[in-house]
Parts: structure tokens; sequence; C-alpha cells
């Protein structure tokens, strides 16, 4: 019987060694592009850090427990500090003159992702719309009959697809950081500032993508920063809530993160999850798109429904003044 005990305890450490790998790699994840892979389930990987401290503990592998607690420690510490406002926030400063409905959605080059999108009785609604990845001669003002037009209503390639309906578009250099790409538009609406993008992805090129993610941030942090007044900023930025450098963001902007949909509602998923039990499962949705907001009331931000992209919708109404 004792033999069964230390192998089960022994199995239980094995698993608890494993985990504390793990949570090591998360909390690593901003210093290597492979590991931005590990950062992304950040939520999953607390979880499961948990489950392994509960494991070594039971095995009595002490000092592992200990710095596995510290480990848990510090992943739940990242993905708590950022600023959040949950929806339904008011902000005591200037707001839009009346209430208004913005959506966004990175369709990934998928036609009938996009249709499916502009089919959304919430999005029929709509007043100012994001776009990220959409497909090459996409007649946008047809398929957003509703959305006043305002400057083109096609795809720009020098956004890999980003496009904004709704509001005038005003020229900005300083949303790139490379000649020839723009990770951004911003536009001029009613009552303030909307910036919307799609920042680089920080797993391709074997470093340089995060690196230039990284260089996209700072320089969208110094474009907010000279923007005076109400701002709306939405958009895929390939980087989730506990990310240093989204945090970084916030605190030189003053920009707010509306935790659309709440505390454990993603926007992005693998594809072929699509209709699968793994679809179902709280948590492990990764939340990469994001709505910031800066002296602006937001009443109300959900995650939307599948549109067979393999981002979700945000569909979020901003509050009437006074």
């Amino acid at each position: 019987m004792r033999f069964l005990i230390a192998i089960g305890r022994a199995l239980l450490g094995l698993a608890g060694l494993a985990t504390f790998g793990l949570s090591v790699l998360a909390l690593a994840a901003p210093m290597h592009w492979l590991l931005a892979l590990v950062g992304a389930w950040d939520r999953l990987v607390l979880v499961i850090g948990f489950l392994g401290l509960l494991a070594l503990w039971i095995a009595r592998w002490k000092v592992l427990a200990v710095l596995q607690g510290m480990a848990v420690l510090a992943l739940l510490f990242l993905n708590l500090r950022v600023p959040t406002e949950l929806v339904a926030t008011r902000h005591e400063a200037v707001s839009p003159a009346a209430s208004q409905r913005l959506v966004w959605a990175n369709v990934h080059d998928n036609r009938a992702a996009l249709r499916a999108l502009a089919s959304l009785p919430e999005v029929r609604a709509a007043g100012v719309i994001g776009l990220g990845e959409v497909p090459g001669e996409s007649d946008l003002a047809a398929l957003f009959p509703s959305v006043t037009p305002v400057g083109p209503a096609q795809p720009r390639s020098a956004t890999w697809g980003v496009e904004t309906l709704g509001c005038r578009i005003i020229p900005a250099p300083e949303l790139s950081i490379r000649p020839g790409r723009h990770f951004g538009l911003k536009a001029a609406c009613p009552g303030f500032v909307l910036i919307v993008l799609h920042l680089q992805n920080p797993t391709r090129g074997r470093g340089e993508g995060l690196r230039q993610r990284d260089l996209e941030l700072q320089a969208l942090t110094q474009a907010v920063a000279q923007i005076e007044g109400p701002v709306v900023v939405m958009g895929d930025f390939n980087t989730t809530p506990s990310a240093l450098p989204l945090y970084h963001m916030l605190q030189e902007t003053g920009l707010k993160r509306v935790a659309c949909g709440g505390a454990v509602a993603g926007t992005w998923r693998p594809i072929r999850w699509a209709r699968t039990v793994m679809d179902d499962i709280p948590g492990l949705k990764v939340t990469i798109d994001h709505l910031l907001v800066r002296h602006v009331e937001v009443a109300a931000c959900s995650v939307g429904p599948d549109i067979g992209s393999d981002h979700f919708p945000l569909i979020v109404t901003l509050g009437q003044s006074g």
C-alpha cells in the first residue's frame, strides 16, 4: 500500500513539475515569439497552474509547491493589473452627443464571414463599423447600406484590409512603422476620434513579428497622446489583456480597456474548433480584440456570435451625454 501511495505521489509531483514549467513559459512569453503562443492562453495556463500547485502539495514536493505558488500569484497579477472598465461604465468627461452603435470584426479574408456579419441585426443598426482583413474587391457600401457613406468604402491594401465606415477618414502617417504598411486608420466621428487597427501577429518571423507588434503599440501610444478629447480605439491588437506592452500603453495614454462580454469572454479561437465541444468551454477563447476608450461613455459592449471567422465581433453601444 505504501508503495502505491509513493508511486501516486511521484506521478502527481511530475504532473505538478510539468505545470510549473508551463507557468514559467507563460511568464516568459513577452521575451520570445514562440512563447507568445503560450502567453496567449494565459487564463488557461493559470487554471492549470492552480491544479499543478494542488498536485505538488499533495505529493509533498514542498519546495516546488512554494515556487509554483509564486508563479501562480505572478500569473494572477499579470491577469489583473490591466486597468479595465466593465460594460455599462461611465466616465467623468465629454461623451458622444447621442448613443451610437459601433462594431468591430476581423473577418480574416472570408467573404462568407463578411456577409454573415452584415446580416446580424445588431450590425444593421450600427452607425460605425470597423473591419479587419477585408477581402479585396468587397463592396462594403452594398453590404452595409445603413451606414452613412463617408469617403472610400473599399478595403485598403496599405492597411492589410483594415477599413472603417461611418466616419471621416483623417490622414494618419503616425499609424505606421514601415513604408507601405499602416496598421490602422484614424477617423473623425461625431463627438470622438476613432482609431481602427490590426497589429502584427507576434508569432511571425522568428521574433520579428513580436518586435514589430511592440513597435506598433509604441506608435499607437504616441498617436493617442497627441489627440485631445474623447478617443475610441478598437481592433485586433494581437495582444492579450495581461501583456506588458498593452499595460504600458494604457498607463501612458489614459485609455481604459472595456471588458466586452465579461471576464471570461474571448474573441479568438482556432477555426477548427468551430461547432465543437472546445468552442463551448468558457475561458478557452483568447482575448486579442479590444475596445479602448478615453473620455467616452460605454453603455454596453458584448462579444458577438460566430460569423465563420476565427475572430468574434465586438458590438459596442456608446452612451448618451448628460
